[in-house]
């Protein structure tokens, strides 16, 4: 097959559902090549570090109101009284005395029956007690209140473990997961079930090698590993050819997952035209397998948005989140 076949054939596949055209590294060269600005390409010096999420966190004091037009996220704020509640029950979960915790955590609700965290804290005197029947029971019960609340979910998998539900455990670690996407806790959780479940358990953040500024008006210099060259080219466009975001459909200064999809794409068909070798790189590993099986935009979320932004799970839908899920464990983190 002609290498222009190999692209066509390529596009095909990755641009699968999307209405926008993506244009392929070929007509990529030839508008850096026409722009009013110069483009210096060059290698890449030594390699770029990788990046720190480590204080990139979500907290667990957020809930969300889902309508059929929005998604809205809010801090909890309990009343007074449930607040008064809250704490005298702290005072007896710190003295380890459980049994008033419960009873004080129980009538907190009676005073807010939407505080979705208590009912995390009543989960845990539950799980304590080793009665995970009733720990599960109350982990489930927060996130019917407030499903973006990661630690219900963190919990509930833990629970699930402790019983030997497997299939359940996997399940909720990979929510916790979402919508807490850089906490090392729930990290060391996913690994612990994920061993447990025969799942491979590496890790790894989107790393890209690429350097682009603007030292002049009109230059722009761009530096790249020769394995990121076709991802470099489309995001050099994107942050500094006049008119090309726009031209793309995307709102000026706004980022658009369109970006990242011509990004990608560009470098899988790129590293396949060249015959790249790509074995042992899980960022262009798993992307080639999420591309073919239609998580690319799950690949983007998860490896690219999220750890930036965390916070931006707790805005995706349900069904967004469930497609994030089947992309870690049908692709990302599959079973040995």
């Amino acid at each position: 097959m002609k290498k222009s076949a190999v692209v066509l054939v390529l596009l095909s596949i990755f641009s699968y559902g999307y209405t926008q055209e993506i244009h392929s590294p070929v007509e990529i060269l030839k508008l850096l090549s026409n722009s009013k600005l110069r483009y210096d390409i060059k290698m890449l010096d030594k390699p770029i570090t990788g990046p720190d999420y480590s204080v990139k966190l979500n907290y667990s004091d957020s809930y969300r109101v889902v309508s059929d037009s929005s998604i809205n996220t809010y801090f909890y704020k309990p009343n007074d009284l449930a607040t008064q509640k809250f704490q005298k029950a702290e005072i007896y979960f710190q003295a380890k005395d459980y049994e008033n915790a419960l009873i004080w955590y129980k009538s907190t609700l009676e005073a807010d029956s939407s505080y979705f965290l208590v009912m995390n804290y009543i989960g845990q005197v539950y799980e304590i007690n080793k009665d995970h029947k009733n720990a599960i029971f109350w982990y489930k019960k927060a996130i019917s209140k407030n499903y973006i609340d990661y630690m219900s979910h963190w919990f509930l998998a833990d629970n699930y473990k402790s019983i030997n539900d497997l299939t359940h455990a996997v399940d909720e670690i990979v929510i916790a997961r979402i919508l807490n996407r850089n906490n090392p806790r729930i990290k060391k959780s996913f690994d612990a079930i994920f061993l447990r479940a025969k799942r491979d358990t590496s890790d790894w953040y989107f790393n890209p090698q690429i350097e682009i500024s603007k030292p002049s008006e009109n230059t722009i210099n761009l530096a790249m590993n020769d394995k990121w060259f076709g991802y470099g080219m489309p995001k050099a466009l994107w942050m500094y050819e006049p008119g090309y975001s726009e031209s793309m459909g995307a709102t000026k200064g706004q980022h658009t997952i369109l970006e990242d999809r011509e990004c990608l794409i560009s470098m899988v068909i790129a590293q396949t035209n060249a015959k790249a070798k790509i074995k042992g790189i899980p960022e262009f590993t798993v992307l080639k397998q999420a591309a073919e099986n239609k998580h690319l935009d799950d690949y983007i979320f998860f490896e690219i948005i999220l750890p930036k932004n965390p916070a931006v799970a707790y805005q995706l839908p349900e069904k967004s989140i469930l497609e994030i899920k089947d992309y870690i464990l049908d692709v990302r983190n599959k079973k040995k």
